[in-house]
């Protein structure tokens, strides 16, 4: 039976923090995403990369693909882009990846949670002219935390991080379900499940929500947005293990808007996949 260990965390060394940290920052700097649901989606899409390592050793996973996303949440455009594909794990209690660094203070018989340390990239105006006169969101560090259980071929998987240098991003998060399924043992694996996606009054108005300025500067009609579910949809992806360190990977997304996130004016299309592929060594 697995402890519940409290003071792992202080245990950590702060120059590996420090670097995983950093790791996790590169990740979304880089990533051609421009949301926190983007953000998510990359989480969806990275999970299962690779298998948890034995504890007390590190398992690295490092590679990069393609996705075709939309440019924004509710934007009618989309673009085919790099995306990396990333997840670094210290046993079961240290992970980074596109949601950020996390350590599990609490592991205890398929039961994990603890803080979750990130970043969330912001949005600018000059990606679609529907955006002019709305303003840039700005990018945020987040801070927050995660729980997840595994029983079985099932785990759920939850976080909620909130904007700590810009309170005007509020708070957002992501609770999912995943079914694991070996199509081929050791070397084909399927997941897939729901998800969906929430926040706060203050994160749904930035992301959702013209005021009476943005009305005047872009021509949309002021719109005031409340906190709650914004986002639910399926994910879906495939495992292939090629060699001992290979990876491929598959992934699509299928979300709809909903709430009174379907009903801004900065939407222009409730609806919304995510489709890609990738490889990565495993090492």
């Amino acid at each position: 039976m697995r402890e519940i260990i409290m003071p792992y965390a202080i245990r950590m060394t702060l120059g590996t923090a420090t670097r995983l940290a950093g790791l996790c920052f590169a990740v979304t700097l880089l990533s051609p995403v421009a949301h926190g649901q983007a953000l998510q989606d990359l989480a969806v899409e990275q999970q299962g990369l690779g298998e948890r390592p034995t504890p007390g050793t590190w398992g690295v996973v490092l590679g990069a693909g393609i996705a075709d996303r939309p440019e924004y949440p509710g934007s009618s455009q989309y673009k085919v882009r790099p995306v990396p594909l990333i997840a670094i794990r210290y046993g079961d209690r240290i992970t980074a990846g596109p949601l950020g660094l996390g350590v599990a203070v609490v592991d205890w018989q398929g039961l994990r949670l603890g803080p979750l340390l990130g970043f969330e990239r912001g949005r600018r105006e000059s990606l679609d002219p529907h955006l002019i006169g709305l303003g840039d969101i700005s990018t945020s560090i987040t801070g927050g935390a995660f729980i997840s259980y595994r029983i079985g071929r099932f785990d759920f998987y939850a976080t909620a991080r909130e904007a700590i240098n810009n309170s005007g991003s509020g708070l957002d998060g992501l609770v999912q379900l995943n079914y694991r399924q070996a199509l081929v043992p050791r070397k084909l694996f399927l997941t897939l499940g729901p998800d969906l996606e929430f926040g706060n009054k203050e994160h749904e108005q930035t992301w959702f929500g013209v005021t009476p300025t943005q009305s005047l500067q872009s021509g949309l009609p002021a719109f005031s947005a409340e906190g709650g579910v914004n986002t639910v949809g399926v994910h879906a992806h495939l495992t292939y293990v090629a060699s001992e360190h290979v990876i491929l990977r598959g992934f699509i997304n299928f979300k709809d808007l909903v709430g009174q996130a379907a009903d801004s004016p900065v939407v222009e299309r409730g609806t919304a996949h995510a489709v890609g592929l990738g490889v990565a060594y495993h090492f």
